[in-house]
């Protein structure tokens, strides 16, 4: 699943490049700040996620990436949840992954970036909220806005 390297990327990059690396060779939905596209994952390496769009090749920083949705239904596997780190994640990744795991089992709205959808967490591990609807998603705890109750 990677290494970690106690570098300002452990909180958000790490984590999403081991989430990306499991969904090689599967249908995904990659949502950035301001967009979205669906395709095949080809390559996860070096913090470069590469999508092929029906023969148009996109290629993200992984930084840049907000969420990524499975089209099939995955069971994402996460590192788990770090509780002795100082520093960068403890004032922008902690506080959210506590609130998001205070969430599990609940119906939530999440937006971060070009996300925004309502569903049910139902895992968050280091750096990664994952929220099952009609597609499986891992969020970067790092890019979440917002959390909500969705409405009836």
């Amino acid at each position: 699943m990677g290494a970690f390297d106690r570098t300002i990327c452990d909180c958000c990059v790490c984590p999403m490049q081991c989430v990306l690396k499991q969904l090689v060779r599967e249908e995904v939905r990659i949502f950035t700040l301001d967009d979205h596209d669906t395709g095949t994952l080809t390559n996860v390496d070096n913090f470069i996620a590469t999508l092929d769009d029906n023969g148009d090749i996109l290629e993200y920083p992984i930084g840049s990436i907000c969420a990524v949705s499975s089209i099939e239904p995955f069971d994402f596997k996460l590192k788990p949840i770090r509780k002795n780190v100082k520093g960068e994640c403890s004032c922008i990744e902690d506080p959210t992954t506590k609130l998001a795991e205070s969430k599990i089992g609940k119906s939530t709205t999440i937006l971060a970036g070009d996300f925004n959808d309502d569903g049910i967490i139902i895992k968050v591990g280091e750096g990664i909220v994952i929220l099952l609807e009609e597609e499986t998603t891992a969020i970067s705890s790092c890019k979440i806005q917002r959390f909500g109750v969705p409405q009836p």
